[in-house]
């Protein structure tokens, strides 16, 4: 239905209709904890809390954030606090288990 009607009624959004249909698009990152997988697990109905590896930047009045990459067991391999801060990037690795962060805002990937 909706791929029928959006390009009639919208047509602005057909390309981002295509994208998510597809599930071909940039996954953006807020605040949490995210398993760092290559690709979403087929057997799991949430794959939202998973991030690819790859570098990520979040931009803004970036007050009081925390971020951290460690391993699946929780051990943190890297970490920063940064209680003023306008840019922040980084790098996720494939051998880093989780990425969590708090009061970073976006994180978007660096193309």
């Amino acid at each position: 239905m909706l791929e029928a009607g959006i390009p009639k009624l919208c047509p602005k959004w057909t390309k981002t209709l295509k994208q998510a249909a597809s599930g071909k698009y940039e996954r953006w990152y807020g605040d949490g904890e995210c398993e760092v997988r290559a690709e979403p697990d087929p057997d799991e109905s949430d794959d939202a809390e998973f991030i690819q590896p790859g570098t990520y930047r979040t931009r803004g009045q970036l007050d009081n954030c925390y971020w951290e990459r460690a391993t699946k067991a929780g051990e943190i391999i890297d970490n920063n606090f940064a209680n003023a801060a306008r840019e922040i990037t980084v790098t996720i690795r494939p051998s880093d288990g989780l990425f969590k962060s708090e009061g970073c805002g976006i994180w978007k990937p660096v193309k």
